[in-house]
């Protein structure tokens, strides 16, 4: 993926509407209702894409 294009995707992922669908899937993900794989798929992230979101989310 180009680094433009990559960054926008995780500036995106930082604010507004994205941010809550990553905080309710993360939330899936914690009680064991979604898989991390389940849920990278669901935002049309890679599984490390969206491990890195939801480890920014905790800051």
């Amino acid at each position: 993926m180009w680094p433009a294009v990559k960054q926008m995707k995780e500036k995106s992922y930082n604010s507004g509407y994205n941010m809550g669908a990553l905080m309710q899937t993360n939330k899936l993900v914690n009680i064991h209702l979604l898989s991390v794989e389940q849920a990278a798929m669901s935002l049309n992230l890679t599984v490390d894409e969206y491990l890195a979101a939801v480890k920014n989310l905790k800051k």
